[in-house]
């Protein structure tokens, strides 16, 4: 045991006072005449030997109840052996979890009023001196200043439950990182939470031997969660008139099954879709949800379900950029292919333009989606280079090659997409033998695979060397195992490879019922799709399907109903635009990316779900978690009732023994009182003290 304050010890002097007191508190006795000794019964007395016991009782009472006084004030403390803590300022920074999932009952409130009421406590184990750094999911720059402990108190009752979600070992490595920033002798990190199983990465925690961590886990009332979890479409891109299939899963996350959940499906405001679904508990379901496209331009959809009381998930929204037409330039190497003009000509869809090679220039090459290089005899550099940055650019490039071609152009131009290399040219009737049917040229074509299919064949071909890269994959593979029909991937485009003419002479691909998908999904897939969503909080760059000049500001991020605008950060290279989320869009919805006062396209944003996943670590697995990872300088603070100051304090100094001291005092006062008060019982008579027998 230490004193906190040995000074006050000078207070024993005082228990001198109770021993003078005995010592001179000489007892006087007064006489009494009585003239009948039988009414010696009738008289309260008290021996010597007896007064003697009670004087001496008394005075000890009253040196203890001095001495426990003395030693209250002295405070002592009992030190706790695993306590780090040295002499000197304290640098604490203390982390909040205002995740959605706080907002859910703890027993006496919410847990974010429990987290906040927990970070007061935290607060109050230190001393004025010391400084603190508050963090949340929100991560904001007003989070990495030192705050005096009044600033630290204002700034914990400012924090709001907020929709920003992030692993536990992000937000504990930007605690670590601003506290090597401070100049305290001791460096604490507290992370308050209910610790979701999906944000609980243990295994990417970081340590520091310098920084002392405590985990206080908060316990959530159990309860029930049925979310929209994920939507997929059944194409990447789509055109005015094109009927739509949306896969929408639903997560049931409680312990019953459910059955007869309703899910609607809005376009633009009007409901276009209904369906249920029976959910086992803790299980996920995929409806079919089908709708048919019949407007152009940018249309805003949402899918709900309803569900209580955690209500944040029950939507999730969705954007699609609708475009009238497909722009489709084909440059002829030889006379017009009518098979090509017949597929594309007269489409409503597409956009189809041709020329002869002796009329191309670079400049028609900028705002096309998809080009066609139809048996050209060979490719210039320059055309090459030109052709590449449109492909890396996001657009679609297709390669059909001809007769007799300069194999040492094409091959260098092949390398600059990182393509496979003409090997050959092979002469003689070859069939093709498999369809790669995952490839998502397929996509809905066919409803299942059909062995009994027609197989095209060619009769000569161009061989190419496929290398192991994963850039390149073959959509239709030839009996002897060369390749017909090829895709290779190139920065944000395509370039697919089709290893003989596209006419009767040679191939009778162009009779068959394959020729029509494969060539329309190749341009109807060339549109640069702008995502269907965006999950708040991710920082990963967004590719746009709009050309945006960004440089004076002039566009703006806005919320469809106008409670929302911002300047977004845009950034173009050549013909891409991409934009960088930030984290700066806090709620979920449908927003427009506007120009000059133009409305361009549409960009959603939703909640993400790992806050939807209802399963929380408790202390016990929280203490067994740490163990199995090594995490030596973690902590767990117990749930109990105790305040957490003096349970930190504690831990931090040891076991503070002054509230005893003070009891003990009273405690000995009183015995004091009763000492005084409480009369000696009478001598017992044997009947020897009367006279009278």
């Amino acid at each position: 045991m230490i004193l906190s304050s040995p000074l006050f010890l000078i207070g024993l002097v005082a228990v001198a006072i109770p021993v003078v007191v005995h010592l001179f508190n000489f007892r006087r006795y007064k006489k009494v005449y009585f003239s009948n000794v039988e009414r010696l019964e009738q008289l309260q007395s008290e021996t010597r030997r007896q007064s003697t016991l009670r004087q001496l009782l008394i005075m000890f009472a009253r040196i203890l109840a001095i001495v426990f006084l003395v030693l209250a004030f002295a405070r002592p403390v009992i030190p706790n052996k695993n306590s780090a803590m040295r002499s000197g300022l304290n640098d604490v920074s203390i982390y909040i979890d205002n995740s959605f999932s706080m907002e859910s009952n703890g027993g006496d409130g919410t847990l974010l009023e429990l987290a906040k009421t927990k970070a007061r406590e935290i607060v109050a184990a230190y001393g004025p001196t010391d400084r603190f750094q508050l963090l949340t999911n929100d991560v904001e720059g007003r989070h990495f200043h030192w705050l005096s402990k009044d600033d630290m108190l204002l700034m914990i009752d400012e924090v709001d439950a907020g929709s920003a979600t992030l692993p536990i070992s992000t937000l504990l490595e930007k605690q670590f990182e601003f506290l090597k920033s401070g100049r305290g002798n001791n460096r604490n990190a507290y992370v308050i939470s209910d610790f979701q199983t999906s944000v609980s990465d243990f295994d990417a925690f970081p340590t520091d031997s310098n920084v002392v961590t405590t985990l206080v886990p908060l316990a959530s009332a159990a309860q029930n969660n049925v979310y929209i979890d994920s939507l997929a479409l059944n194409a990447p891109a789509f055109c005015r008139g094109n009927s739509v299939v949306a896969k929408v899963s639903i997560r049931n996350e409680g312990d019953e099954n459910l059955e007869k959940v309703p899910v609607s499906l809005y376009v633009n405001g009007r409901q276009r879709a209904l369906a249920s679904v029976d959910l086992p508990a803790q299980s996920t379901s995929t409806v079919d949800m089908h709708f048919k496209i019949d407007e152009s331009g940018i249309l805003n959809g949402r899918v709900e379900t309803s569900d209580y009381p955690i209500t944040f998930d029950d939507q999730l929204f969705f954007t699609l950029n609708i475009r009238d037409r497909i722009r489709m330039l084909t440059v002829e190497g030889k006379a017009v292919n009518e098979n090509l003009a017949r597929l594309f000509g007269g489409d409503s869809v597409v956009a189809y333009s041709s020329l002869n090679l002796q009329q191309m220039d670079f400049s028609r090459i900028d705002g096309n989606d998809i080009i066609l290089l139809d048996e050209l005899p060979s490719v210039s550099t320059g055309m090459a280079q030109t052709l590449r940055t449109f492909v890396e650019d996001g657009g679609t490039l297709v390669l059909v090659m001809g007769e007799n071609v300069d194999e040492s152009s094409y091959n260098e131009a092949l390398r600059l997409f990182s393509a496979p290399q003409i090997a050959g040219r092979n002469k003689g009737r070859v069939a093709a033998s498999m369809v790669n049917f995952n490839n998502g040229l397929y996509n809905n074509v066919f409803s299942g695979r059909n062995d009994d299919m027609e197989m095209p064949s060619v009769t000569d071909y161009y061989r190419f060397a496929i290398s192991g890269s994963t850039l390149n994959e073959t959509i239709i593979s030839l009996a002897n195992g060369d390749s017909y029909v090829s895709v290779t991937s190139c920065g944000a485009g395509r370039l697919y490879l089709i290893a003989a003419p596209l006419r009767d002479a040679h191939t009778d691909f162009v009779r068959q019922a394959l020729f029509v998908p494969t060539l329309y999904n190749m341009a109807l897939y060339s549109l640069r799709p702008t995502p269907l969503y965006i999950t708040l909080g991710q920082e990963s760059p967004v590719q746009l399907s709009y050309i945006y000049d960004a440089a004076d500001g002039n566009v703006k991020l806005k919320g469809r109903e106008g409670d929302y605008e911002e300047i977004p950060d845009i950034r173009r290279m050549g013909n891409l635009s991409t934009l960088i989320p930030h984290g700066t869009v806090k709620e979920a919805g449908n927003y427009l990316l506007v120009q000059d006062g133009k409305e361009c396209e549409g960009l959603s944003f939703n909640y993400s779900r790992l806050e939807s996943q209802m399963d929380f670590i408790d202390r016990d697995a929280l203490l067994k978690r740490l163990k199995d990872y090594n995490l030596d300088s973690y902590n767990v603070v117990r749930n109990a009732d105790k305040p957490l100051d003096t349970y930190l304090k504690e831990q931090m100094e040891g076991r503070r023994l002054w509230r005893w001291c003070i009891a003990l005092s009273l405690l000995f006062l009183l015995v004091e009182i009763a000492l005084i008060r409480i009369p000696i019982p009478k001598p017992r008579n044997n009947g020897s003290l009367n006279p009278s027998k």
